[in-house]
């Protein structure tokens, strides 16, 4: 697992001012960013078998902005467990969830998900803009059969990523980098690393991906231009069936 910011370096190179200026880069490269969080938190609640008392894993948690929605949403009883690559980021996530009074209840740890204790003991789980940077199929099945490997049977999952490169949506999005200020040069920059990443070609092919994982029943849950978010749902005896 890893995540990168629109320039496509690596997290754990970040510094702490970028990390500090992540979400806002982000909140221009997806409209709706907000929204979607919104959204993701809504869905996973309303699947949550108990929604006063749960554990939720969230994979490439970043600053924690992703974990704020569910303040509203869940019960006190709902813990949350962040992992990413770069302390810089999970820094700023423990400033951000302690000012809002969440920290107490999340656990943050600066590692690959590989790295954190197996066992089916999520109740669900969700991972936004990190599949794509993955390299090649076979490293984002290990990846999704990870984070498998830690939920509960029938537990949710929401995932979130780039799909697909259609020229004009491609150009939707350079026209809206480009009136919002930023450099070409920078705006040419992040075209260059987004190419050299070689997205998910389609929803077909990350479909796929999670049912040889051991997802089921996809359903779209919010779509932006080429960032599409689905919930599925983790039944591991639909494996070898």
């Amino acid at each position: 697992m890893m995540r990168t910011d629109e320039h496509g370096a690596h997290a754990a190179g970040f510094g702490r001012e970028r990390a500090l200026h992540y979400d806002g880069q982000v909140r221009l490269s997806i409209a709706g960013y907000d929204a979607m969080h919104q959204v993701i938190a809504e869905v996973i609640v309303a699947a949550l078998p108990d929604r006063e008392a749960a554990s939720l894993l969230m994979v490439g948690v970043g600053t924690g902005s992703e974990v704020k929605p569910f303040a509203r949403l869940a019960g006190a009883g709902v813990r949350f467990t962040g992992v990413d690559p770069s302390p810089e980021m999970l820094a700023v996530a423990r400033e951000r969830l302690a000012a809002e009074g969440l920290l107490e209840r999340t656990s943050l740890h600066a590692c690959e998900l590989r790295d954190l204790a197996r066992g089916s003991s999520f109740d669900g789980a969700q991972m936004i803009g990190v599949l794509h940077h993955v390299p090649g199929d076979e490293a984002r099945l290990e990846l999704l059969r990870e984070i498998a490997g830690r939920l509960k049977p029938g537990a949710p999952f929401v995932i979130g990523g780039r799909v697909g490169d259609d020229p004009l949506l491609r150009a939707a999005e350079t026209r809206r980098l480009l009136a919002a200020g930023r450099p070409p040069e920078a705006v040419a920059q992040r075209q260059g690393a987004l190419a050299s990443i070689k997205v998910p070609a389609s929803e077909a092919e990350v479909f796929a991906l999670l049912a040889r994982a051991g997802f089921v029943a996809p359903r779209l849950i919010f779509g932006e231009l080429h960032f599409k978010t689905w919930v599925t749902r983790c039944e591991p005896s639909t494996l070898g069936a």
